[in-house]
């Protein structure tokens, strides 16, 4: 049987040794008061009878003593006393004590102690017995008056053993210890052999679990009957609870494998996800919520309320009410939500558009709350607005397209009729110089419609393989010349050269406008910087850049340290005629001539500024790997009048110029047939000789080459010039001239056409 805290030994055992203890301690407690009650009454019997014989002395000496007084003898006097203090010395010292004597004035008279002792045993002037405490030691005193002088007379008991210390009184204690030990061994042989055998029975088969066998002691023999009946039905329990455990094993396995398999889908999704129960408090999220609106750990949102988290506010800032929340509807309508623009909030304080759905969820049959899925459509957004921009932009371009071709039908009499009228007036006649302002004026309005042909993408562009390097620095003086000597110009050019294909007098026109534009941005002193750098844009900027194809290109970035511009502003800087400046210092047309030119060139401009930070146009050009073109100083041309008289077919559908036209070429000295009909000008030709066509590109019914083409059958190698204000993509595709093509822009001056008339008919 083990002895421990919790046994039944320890139990009976220890109870009994600490009542045994209790009992010995107080049985010694009582022998020690017993003893000492008996030392004390036995001290003051011998010290009362010791002072009994001490005044017997004195008594039989006191005549002595008084007649030695009276005689006035001193020397019989002193002897006197002598004899009394040994005889009262011997008595004490023959009855084992000490004694003191002290005179009625409390002066020591006798001592058998020292003096000191002497002083504080008569100091407390106490009769009878008493315990006089001195420095060192206390003492058991007895005293009396001895009337017939006064004197005081104290016995005062030696130290003796007290009763405890004799033999016989100490032999108590060791034999009350040794029946107190003889007791304790019977309690615990007994106990053990009593007790030992049936509880280790029962212990050693309730832990294997077998039946109790009978011990042979009733109250044992009752208690492993209930132990039996009490394992039996254990057992019968434990296999129900061990089925119970396996098929509830089994269950929670196939739920965390259940739930962990949609906790691994939901996580993978691009949508966040969150629960909410009726009051709006978070009850689940998934890995996409949480990082859609910047939080590390589901604790951040599990059990608060969404709606005060991440959708308190509308986009400008003002407060969303709970009640307006259409979140809510889910389950207080009970009905499904989808709300295509609105705004979440992240942890960081910003805020980003969402499409979100909110759908209701039961339990039992009634509404538990709602699960809402959302996603970030920020990029969705900035493609929208990206694409409406391109829409909106493409749009103006077609109307100035057809707008600069009327203009410059228009446009072309009034300059060809101008330059009549100076070439048959004199030079010092006053109406010449009013011709001139008409010409002067022309000119303005014609570079006006060439800014709206480059916005609108319908100029005509030669088109060869450049270095953008050295285009930038042979044009630096130039724009050096243009801009405020207190702005200063820097140059980081790429270290490699890279060829693009352009039109170079449209490149530089696009420094130009945005060197110009940068100037205005500034105000006293500042910089502009001009970059270029080799950049690969990949899928992923094409995918948040509209009308960008992914590939090699070369960046040419015009910054300044100006005032910068608001996204208001940013949104239209490309619109025609827009415009920042005051009436009357620019029209508008700069920046939308840029977008014009770099999109014909198969590049994208993109603007990044804030107010007052300034502002950076960063352009890119496609990298080609062709061939460098140089170019070679052009040589004079010599164009002589003709010498014989050639036939001209000149078809143009507006009457102005086709009127003009046929005045210019007959007064060249050449033989025209005009019409504004192809058909006609078909039968107009019938068997006539033919040196030149010169036709529209756009016109009713048949085009400016498919007539070419018609006359090619009776007039093989037939010459054609066209003429147009814009070309459509019928002679020119992408802006560049189809090779082998003869073409004049309109409007154009005569002098100019008629070169290129004379020069066609001399090759």
């Amino acid at each position: 049987m083990s002895f421990d805290r919790q046994s039944l030994g320890y139990r009976l055992t220890v109870p009994s040794f600490i009542i045994i203890a209790v009992v010995f301690t107080a049985l010694t407690f009582i022998i020690y008061k017993i003893s000492h009650t008996i030392q004390e009454d036995y001290s003051r019997f011998s010290l009362s009878a010791v002072n009994s014989e001490v005044r017997k002395t004195l008594s039989a000496t006191a005549s002595e003593l008084t007649a030695a007084n009276i005689s006035g003898n001193p020397v019989v006097t002193e002897a006197m006393q002598k004899s009394v203090k040994e005889a009262l010395s011997l008595i004490w010292s023959r009855l084992g004590h000490d004694g003191v004597i002290a005179t009625a004035d409390g002066s020591l008279f006798f001592s058998t102690l020292p003096k000191d002792r002497a002083q504080a045993i008569i100091a407390t002037g106490k009769t009878g017995y008493y315990i006089a405490n001195g420095s060192a030691n206390s003492y058991q005193c007895y005293a009396e008056r001895f009337p017939l002088w006064g004197w005081r007379v104290v016995s005062v008991g030696r130290d003796t053993k007290s009763l405890m210390d004799r033999s016989s009184a100490a032999l108590l204690l060791p034999l009350v210890s040794l029946g107190i030990l003889l007791m304790i061994s019977g309690i615990f042989l007994v106990l053990r052999k009593t007790l030992r055998r049936p509880v280790e029975i029962m212990v050693s088969t309730v832990k294997s679990g077998e039946k109790v066998a009978v011990t042979g002691l009733t109250e044992f023999d009752i208690i492993g009957s209930a132990v039996n009946d009490a394992l039996e039905r254990l057992h019968e329990r434990e296999a129900a609870l061990e089925n119970e455990l396996r098929e509830r094993v089994r269950a929670e396995k196939e739920l965390r494998e259940r739930d962990a398999h949609i906790q691994r889908l939901l996580s993978c999704t691009e949508e966040g996800i969150y629960g909410i129960d009726p009051d709006g408090n978070c009850t689940f999220c998934n890995l996409s919520c949480l990082k859609l609106l910047g939080y590390e750990h589901e604790s951040q949102l599990l059990g608060v309320n969404m709606h005060n988290l991440i959708h308190h506010s509308y986009p400008d800032g003002t407060a969303y009410s709970n009640h307006e929340c259409r979140v809510y509807l889910a389950f207080r309508g009970e009905t499904n939500v989808h709300v295509d623009s609105e705004v979440f909030w992240r942890a960081d304080g910003s805020s980003f558009p969402v499409e979100y759905w909110s759908h209701t969820v039961y339990e039992d049959n009634r509404v538990s709350g709602a699960v809402v899925t959302f996603i970030d459509i920020s990029q969705r957004k900035l493609l929208e607005d990206q694409l409406i921009q391109a829409q909106k932009m493409e749009s103006i371009g077609r109307l100035a397209g057809g707008i600069a071709h009327d203009f410059n039908n228009l446009l072309t009499p009034i300059k060809g009729y101008a330059e009549f009228l100076l070439q048959d007036l004199a030079e010092d006649n006053a109406a010449a110089t009013k011709v001139e302002r008409v010409l002067k004026a022309a000119n303005r309005a014609q570079t006006l419609v060439q800014q709206l042909l480059s916005f609108s993408r319908k100029q005509i562009l030669e088109m060869k393989v450049i270095d953008l390097n050295q285009t930038i620095k042979s044009f630096h003086d130039i724009m050096r010349r243009t801009i405020r000597e207190n702005i200063t110009i820097r140059l980081f050019l790429s270290d490699q050269g890279y060829g693009i294909r352009a039109d170079k007098n449209q490149i530089e026109q696009v420094l130009m406008n945005l060197v110009v534009n940068a100037q205005d941005a500034i105000g006293e002193r500042g910089e502009i910087t001009i970059e270029t750098a080799y950049v690969l844009l990949d899928d992923e900027y094409a995918s948040n850049h509209t009308e960008v194809t992914p590939g090699r290109f070369l960046m040419l970035a015009v910054s300044d340290n100006g005032c910068g511009m608001d996204k208001e502003t940013r949104q239209r800087i490309f619109e025609p005629f827009f415009t920042t400046k005051g009436i009357g210092k620019g029209t508008g047309l700069g920046l939308a001539t840029v977008y014009g030119i770099v999109r014909q060139h198969g590049g994208n401009i993109w603007v990044y500024s804030e107010p007052g930070k300034g502002t950076t146009f960063k352009v890119y050009f496609p990298i080609v790997d062709d061939q460098l073109a140089y170019e070679q100083p052009a040589l004079p041309e010599e164009v002589p009048l003709p010498v014989d008289r050639l036939n001209i077919l000149v078809v143009e559908d507006n009457e102005m110029v086709r009127t003009m036209v046929d005045e210019l070429l007959t007064r060249r000295g050449y033989e025209v047939l005009s019409t504004e009909f192809p058909q006609e000008a078909l039968q107009m030709v019938n068997g006539k000789p033919l040196d030149l066509l010169i036709a529209d590109v756009v016109m009713p019914v048949m085009t400016g080459p498919e007539l070419h083409a018609k006359l090619l059958n009776n007039y093989p190698g037939l010459k054609v010039l066209y003429m147009s204000g814009y070309t459509s993509n019928v002679i020119v595709h992408q802006g560049v001239l189809d090779e082998g093509i003869h073409y004049i822009q309109k409007p154009f001056a005569v002098t100019e056409f008629a070169k290129k008339v004379e020069a066609l008919l001399k090759t």
